[in-house]
């Protein structure tokens, strides 16, 4: 009778239009998908490349005198070791001159390169004799000679180092933590020295034997590039590039003031 009942009073209710079906069971609504970024990665793809050229008596390099050390001389019986403070050839070509961004870049932060810059005692001399490095970045010093060696700098931003390496291919790894340029030198042979550059930024180029150099991926902008050289005044120049362009900023530089 009860079953009677109920089911008379549904179908009163469906007559009457006020069954009340349960609603469907729904699924919480999903997040909407992130909007697209809209900063753009900055394009560094410029280049700027130019040579170096002194004007001017071609100077000869010095010949050192390597008698007091027995090993450096037998090395050098036929080929004599000549000084690095001024290389070029018959045409003024200028070595061992870096060219730098010396303004320009703003506040742009720039990732460390992954690999060290290589510097080698090798022929009692240094290897490279300039070289540009980053701050933070590490700075392998090898032994390529069977003498000893004793690597000393006397910076005044970084902190001041020397160590001996008396074996061929030993190694060790130094980081200059400030901008600076600094003389690297040898406590046993006088005349080895180099030139390390430590910038903020990796955007430099040292001049090879044929006094060219070569700056790649650079942001599009205005620059101001600075021409260093141990021996010759600090020169400037002002150049703006875009975006895949390749400029072309040549120095020359001379002894006279």
């Amino acid at each position: 009778m009860k079953i009677l009942a109920l089911l008379s009073f549904a179908v009163a209710l469906m007559a009457a239009g006020r069954v009340l079906l349960p609603a469907p069971a729904t699924s919480p609504a999903e997040p909407p998908p992130p909007a697209p970024s809209q900063e753009k990665k900055e394009e560094r793809s410029a280049t700027i490349k130019g040579s170096v050229k002194f004007k001017g008596i071609i100077p000869k390099r010095k010949k050192i005198a390597t008698d007091a050390e027995a090993k450096c001389s037998a090395m050098h019986a036929t080929d004599p070791l000549l000084s690095d403070e001024t290389v070029m050839d018959a045409a003024g070509n200028l070595q061992w001159a870096i060219v730098t961004v010396k303004d320009g870049l703003g506040d742009r932060k720039f990732d460390l390169p992954k690999t060290p810059v290589v510097i080698e005692q090798k022929g009692c001399r240094f290897d490279p004799h300039v070289f540009g490095v980053m701050v933070g970045q590490d700075v392998l010093i090898r032994n390529k000679d069977e003498l000893v060696h004793i690597i000393h700098v006397k910076p005044k931003e970084n902190r001041e180092f020397g160590f001996s390496q008396s074996k061929m291919g030993e190694e060790r790894t130094k980081v200059f933590t400030n901008k600076e340029t600094i003389r690297v030198f040898c406590d046993v042979h006088t005349w080895m020295t180099a030139w390390a550059v430590v910038l903020e930024h990796p955007y430099h180029g040292v001049t090879g034997a044929d006094g060219k150099y070569t700056i790649k991926n650079l942001p599009a902008g205005k620059y101001t590039l600075e021409l260093w050289h141990e021996k010759y005044p600090a020169m400037t120049q002002e150049v703006e590039v875009k975006d895949k362009e390749t400029k072309t900023v040549s120095f020359e530089v001379t002894d006279k003031p």
